[in-house]
């Protein structure tokens, strides 16, 4: 593969044994110690729904559990990522904007986990067994990518923005020689975001306090509480009690508003201001 990237797979679940079916065999195979396999395959653990996946797996023990890593094409992997990533109620537009935005992060972002690029779940970006939906937007986008001043990035997005999307240095972020984001205004949101409400107590609260609205914080938070316990960082506080609307960083690409464009274009035009949609290769 030429255009292949890494991702670890069942990051999470540390498995002791794989149970594999690759291509026309009729037989599945349990593997417990290394090995290497390629083709059109249909995975399994447990604790996982099987998943079926192409491109070339390596299994290595390490510390008493089984080390999965997939080595995908990008167009593959932009198709499963789509699949899993975008709401139900996805355009067709949204789909292809999704479409450029995940392949732009796969082919811009460092290596996330030591010799490996990615792993499979929302600390890098998530992925499942493509839908025929998904992998109609990455062929409608083959080759894709967003660049700013002449260079890739990898591109944020978010599932809902609360109606205003948040610069990089609003939430904490660095913004020195990247792409800064830029605040804009979503018209979907702000017609139409449900609002929510959460108080806090003792470190939290006053975690809350010292950083509000911005990433750290609300990462911070959601590793104690869980991720829905700080949805966002659009909100007000009073006292130790957050009002807000969205979900998710804020930063890029509102997922929620995108099904207010007609087109992929426009969406990147208008949620990611000063970049060029440019042919990789």
């Amino acid at each position: 593969m030429v255009n292949a990237v890494e991702v670890l797979l069942f990051t999470l679940l540390r498995p002791s044994a794989i149970v594999v079916q690759c291509g026309a065999e009729p037989n599945r195979s349990t593997i417990t110690q290394a090995a290497t396999f390629r083709g059109d395959c249909r995975v399994a653990v447990e604790g996982a729904p099987a998943r079926s996946l192409r491109g070339e797996f390596t299994v290595t023990p390490v510390n008493g559990s089984l080390r999965v890593v997939l080595r995908a094409d990008v167009e593959d992997l932009t198709a499963a990522i789509v699949s899993a990533e975008s709401p139900p109620h996805a355009t067709a537009a949204m789909l292809e904007a999704q479409a450029i935005v995940t392949r732009s992060w796969l082919l811009a972002s460092n290596r996330r986990h030591g010799d490996v690029a990615f792993c499979d779940t929302t600390h890098c970006q998530h992925f499942k067994e493509a839908t025929a939906r998904g992998e109609k937007a990455a062929r409608a986008t083959k080759g894709l990518i967003l660049t700013w001043r002449g260079k890739r990035f990898a591109p944020a997005y978010s599932a809902s923005c609360g109606g205003r999307t948040k610069t990089a240095s609003e939430i904490g972020w660095r913004d020195d020689d990247r792409y800064p984001y830029f605040a804009v205004d979503c018209a979907v949101c702000r017609r139409a975001e449900p609002r929510w409400t959460r108080t806090f107590s003792g470190d939290l609260a006053a975690l809350l306090l010292k950083a509000p609205n911005k990433e750290s914080t609300r990462l911070a938070i959601g590793r104690e509480e869980g991720w829905d316990a700080l949805p966002s960082n659009h909100y007000a506080v009073s006292g130790t009690t957050a009002n807000g609307s969205g979900h998710g960083h804020g930063l890029g690409m509102c997922q929620r508003g995108a099904a207010g464009f007609a087109t992929a274009a426009a969406i990147l035009t208008h949620y990611f201001p000063g970049t060029t949609v440019t042919a990789w290769r």
